[in-house]
């Protein structure tokens, strides 16, 4: 692994960033990271400790002994994990003002006075990423990402059984999210709705309990020959949930054939999907579907016709590639440490350092070529 050396300028740029040394100390006293200066003589250097262990790559024993040349700290290894180890909410704490800002960031417009949505809404892509790391742990990077800016929005760092849902982020008024079939739950579509978004996700046959505006359930393999026979097709429907009290909510169920070459891929997935249980026969269902994309949405038809809506899902690949840059460039995916506290802080210093990137692009965008 690189190691990651800025020199004293970025240092002093990156504190500015972070509101000051008054603004650090005050965030790390309120978190209990940094009580006293011994061995460490500020809240800051503290950050760069948790930035020279994270990004930097450096072990816990390495990174004592690179501290004390750097003159950041003249500390030991165990003395360094005891510190780390109490870091974790405040690095996390930075990590979420520095999210606050760039979400103050985002440009949206005003709607249109006739209702009709601007073509500039501002896109929200959600996923979430597998983070492996020593013994068997697992951690999730849950990320909302804004492709247009080409900048993360929303992240949070979870254990494995954190399930992905829409209900982990803050979409705005406006908003249109973007999500895969794993965000298809009926709680997170409405939460987001209620909030004022819009949503484009992906679905499956079998992902929702959807119905038709009669509320009669939906005939999967009639639903799909008309499919096949129009290349297209759009009907509205109801979601609901099946089971517990749940009022059911309108959305615009939409139906693409896709590309011969897609279609045998996803039925050659099915099908292996299928051999590992043995005891059961594929459902029809699922063999007709994989013919399709099948995207759940709130958009208005009106504005948002069956073509625009395909294209803004194309997008989601965007995060896609934000995950990659995260995990090939600072290595996000690399965790050796073995303690969750101390996981916590590696990872939240990855993130806040990649949040400092997109705000240095975002600077660098305002000035010409």
């Amino acid at each position: 692994m690189q190691t990651f050396q800025p020199d004293l300028d970025w240092f002093d740029g990156f504190a500015r960033y972070l509101g000051g040394a008054q603004e650090i100390e005050r965030k790390a006293r309120e978190c209990g990271a940094f009580q006293r200066a011994r061995g460490v003589k500020s809240a800051f250097d503290l950050v760069r400790l948790a930035l020279m262990y994270g990004p930097g790559g450096l072990s816990l024993r390495g990174l004592a002994a690179a501290a004390e040349a750097d003159g950041v700290a003249q500390i030991s290894d165990p003395a360094v994990f005891k510190r780390l180890h109490k870091s974790a909410d405040f690095i996390e704490a930075l990590c979420c003002d520095a999210l606050a800002f760039a979400e103050k960031a985002v440009a949206r417009p005003e709607p249109r006075p006739d209702g009709e949505a601007p073509a500039s809404r501002p896109l929200r892509l959600v996923d979430a990423s597998r983070l492996e790391g020593p013994n068997g742990r697992c951690w999730r990077l849950h990320m909302a990402y804004d492709p247009r800016a080409a900048r993360i929005l929303e992240a949070k760092i979870t254990a494995m059984k954190a399930g992905e849902s829409l209900r982990r982020f803050c979409p705005q008024p406006g908003d249109i999210v973007i999500a895969d079939r794993g965000y298809a739950q009926p709680e997170g579509l409405r939460q987001a709705v209620e909030a004022g978004a819009d949503v484009i996700v992906r679905v499956t046959w079998n992902s929702l309990k959807l119905t038709d505006i009669q509320g009669r359930p939906l005939d999967w393999l009639a639903l799909l020959g008309r499919a096949r026979d129009c290349q297209t097709l759009e009907i509205p429907v109801l979601v609901n949930k099946p089971r517990g009290r749940f009022a059911p909510f309108p959305m615009r169920l939409l139906v693409i054939k896709k590309p011969p070459e897609a279609a045998e891929k996803a039925r050659g997935q099915a099908l292996r999907a299928n051999q590992k249980d043995q005891r059961k026969r594929i459902d029809p269902r699922t063999l007709e579907s994989a013919d399709f994309l099948m995207l759940l949405t709130s958009l208005p038809a009106e504005a948002f016709p069956i073509g625009a809506v395909a294209e803004l899902y194309r997008v989601r690949w965007q995060i896609e590639l934000a995950f990659k840059r995260l995990k090939s460039i600072l290595h996000i995916d690399q965790l050796p440490a073995k303690s969750d506290e101390i996981a916590r802080t590696w990872l939240h210093a990855h993130l806040l350092l990649a949040l400092y990137a997109d705000h240095i692009q975002d600077v660098l965008d305002v000035f010409s070529p």
